[in-house]
């Protein structure tokens, strides 16, 4: 039914809305006609709700942001005079611009009181920063919000918690020196996450945290990346940062080094990889300002060479760690600055440099504090380099000795470096063509604290160079290592004395194709009391030589490595598990096809410490598994049972009965289980790291 509509007037108005309400706001349910009445379909609902927001979306779009329409030099001063970094971790999170722009002043220009606020304008200061906290998640994208946001959180759950529960903080400090940067932080950067926007981030609210300490940054080629600004950033605000790590940034430069080098003057380690615009200018700078640097690592970095390594040697001479490698314009003019300048210098690695004779020879004399060294791939460097370096006499404290494709490294050189070098405890030689039995031998013969002897590819040395180093260091040899040496092979007869190393624990024999049975019987006889074998890629040993091994021991053995020998059996696993049971602990039979089901209920009646077991590619089947698991002590954490073809989906039940115990399960490759059984499998056992394929 039609209802009339009377004439308008005040108390209407009054009646409908409050008596403070405008007359504008309800101009749009009025009538056409004041004085006339009409008939019209009564409305359900009033919609004077929609004229309020159309009045509001057009205040707002005709408001103008005023804060941003002010110079950025204003918005500098306003951001200085921010109370705490809580303050200005809020105001870092409304945009990009807010952001770059705090992070282009360092905190030594932030402005502190010692007083609060007066109370109006405290009041207003915090709902303003409530205002601005929600705008960073709309202006800031994703990279640059992770880290103001998080931030601003740990700022507001750590640090005024310490100031709370300190009172004063640390032993008296006040509230201003603890904003300050400490270096209590690591952040770690990867791939696309490694870009300008974070570190500013970074470099804006890590300072109520404790300051940022530790800074790693894995770039990515295929993204901008870090750049120059980025680390100018960190450089301003980051003073108490102690270790920079920059791996593939190809687009920093000597600029942004500087800039670090400038605000970062405690910096202790500098770690460069593959930074190819860094160069002599950059790597100067840190020299000057960072007297504290202790650790210099350059790798593939093609623009630094002897000037700026001049200059560290000159002013960093608390350097204790030095490794060089593939930096083509470095000579022997910078190391041996270096060397003569750094007295505590300790380690040292030099790789692919055009070094000569004369480095080698600076090595000897200088290196009284060095007790690690590594040389690989030194080209230029003679038999009478490693000459010098042993008869000088100054590396009375070398301790490990490593020697990589050097073919200056003869049988001369190498009895000099075991005289020059008494308190030599690990020597690693590996692809060094010109050494033999006669420089192994003279070798053990000086050195008698030896007690790792690692040895690679280096095929003139036989096996009666080996016989001798055990002969020689009988007392003190606990480690040997032979590591793809064809000449180490089965000998017709041994017509020396049969030398016996008791002190040996650790036999590595490693991808040497002559080995066989006969030399590992020779081994048994000659090394009585050790704890770990490993026999990987033996393909010519058999259960005969392991067994021939095994019984001439007097120790039980703890770790036991045979994959790839492919001619073991079941015999040779029972005569592990007879001999070595109660205290094996890992066991690895990667692909020895011979190996069946009946080892797997030999290991599990007589092995009950086994921890780690890899069974890749053997003859298994689901009973072995079954029998494995049904054993009543069993402590296996990890279990490989990849390249498996003969398992199927009925073991899974029964492997996921170990979840109490299982840490580590890989099942990659094994073509008999279903998917759909992984995904269950992968439910029960939510405790351990799954590899399927």
């Amino acid at each position: 039914m039609l209802t009339p509509f009377k004439r308008a007037c005040d108390e209407d108005f009054y009646i409908r809305g409050p008596k403070n309400s405008s007359r504008l706001e309800f101009c749009g349910f009025l009538p056409v006609s004041s004085c006339m009445e009409i008939s019209c379909h009564p409305r359900k609902k009033s919609r004077h709700n929609a004229s309020l927001l159309q009045g509001e979306s057009n205040f707002k779009r005709d408001a103008k942001d005023l804060i941003n329409m002010l110079p950025d030099e204003c918005l500098l001063e306003i951001f200085r005079w921010l109370p705490g970094p809580k303050d200005r971790s809020v105001c870092a999170g409304v945009s990009k611009h807010w952001l770059m722009l705090q992070s282009s002043f360092s905190r030594t220009e932030l402005k502190y009181r010692s007083q609060p606020f007066p109370k109006p304008f405290g009041e207003s200061l915090s709902v303003n920063s409530n205002k601005i906290a929600k705008p960073g998640a709309a202006n800031l994208d994703d990279e640059s919000n992770d880290d103001c946001s998080g931030a601003a959180a740990e700022e507001e759950g750590i640090i005024d918690a310490d100031i709370d529960r300190k009172g004063v903080t640390q032993k008296g400090m006040s509230k201003k020196q603890s904003v300050q940067a400490t270096g209590d932080l690591t952040r770690c950067l990867e791939g696309k996450k490694a870009n300008d926007i974070r570190l500013a981030a970074i470099a804006v609210c890590t300072g109520g945290c404790g300051g940022l300490g530790k800074l790693l940054i894995r770039g990515d080629i295929s993204c901008q990346g870090v750049t120059d600004v980025g680390l100018a950033a960190i450089g301003l605000g980051c003073p108490g940062l102690r270790v920079l790590s920059l791996w593939n940034c190809p687009f920093i430069s000597d600029k942004g080094l500087a800039a670090i080098a400038k605000g970062c003057r405690l910096l202790e380690k500098l770690d460069l990889f593959q930074c190819p615009w860094i160069g002599d200018n950059g790597l100067e700078s840190v020299a000057l300002n960072c007297p504290n640097l202790l650790n210099l690592n350059l790798e593939s970095c093609p623009s630094v060479g002897d000037k700026s390594l001049k200059a560290v040697g000159q002013n960093c001479v608390k350097l204790k760690s030095l490794r060089i490698s593939n930096c083509s314009l470095v000579s022997d003019e910078g190391i041996i600055t270096i060397l003569s300048k750094a007295n505590s210098l300790m380690k040292a690695k030099f790789q692919a440099l055009r070094l000569t004779d004369i480095s080698l020879a600076a090595l000897g004399h200088y290196g009284k504090s060095l007790t690690d060294l590594s040389l690989e791939n030194l080209n230029n460097v003679t038999e009478k380099g490693f000459w010098s370096l042993g008869n000088a006499m100054g590396l009375q404290k070398l301790k490990h000795f490593s020697v990589s494709a050097c073919r200056g490294l003869s049988d001369a050189s190498t009895d000099a470096v075991g005289l020059g070098c008494l308190s030599l405890k690990q020597f690693s030689i590996r692809k060094c063509e010109s050494i033999t039995d006669k420089g192994l031998t003279a070798l053990s013969h000086s050195v008698m604290s030896l007690e790792n002897l690692r040895i690679e590819e280096c095929n003139l040395i036989s096996s009666f160079g080996v016989m001798d180093v055990l002969s020689n260091c009988s007392g003190k040899l606990k480690v040997l290592s032979l590591i793809k040496c064809e000449g180490v092979k089965d000998q017709a007869q041994f017509s020396r004395p049969f030398p016996v190393c008791e002190s040996l624990k650790s036999l590595n024999i490693c991808h040497c194709p002559g080995v066989g049975n006969g030399f590992l019987a020779l081994l048994g006889n000659a090394c009585p009391q050790f704890e770990e074998l490993d026999l990987s890629g033996l393909s010519g040993i058999s259960d005969e030589g392991l067994l021939a091994l095994l019984q001439s021991s007097k120790r039980s053995l703890v770790k036991v490595n045979l994959s790839g020998c492919v001619q073991v059996t079941d015999w040779a696993v029972y005569a592990i598990a007879s001999l070595c049971g109660e205290n094996l602990h890992t066991l690895n039979l990667e692909g020895c096809r011979k190996v069946t089901d009946q080892s797997l209920k030999v290991i599990a009646d007589l092995c009950p410490a086994l921890e780690d077991l890899d069974l890749a590619k053997c003859g298994i089947t689901d009973n072995g598994v079954v029998s494995l698991v049904s054993a009543r002590q069993q402590a296996i954490q990890i279990l490989s049972l990849s390249g498996c073809m003969q398992i199927t989906d009925k073991c899974l039940p029964f492997i996921e009965k170990m979840s109490k115990t299982l840490l580590g399960l890989n099942l990659q490759h094994c073509n008999g289980l279903s998917q759909t059984a992984l995904d269950t499998v992968g439910a029960h056992l939510w405790r351990c790291d799954l590899l399927v394929s």
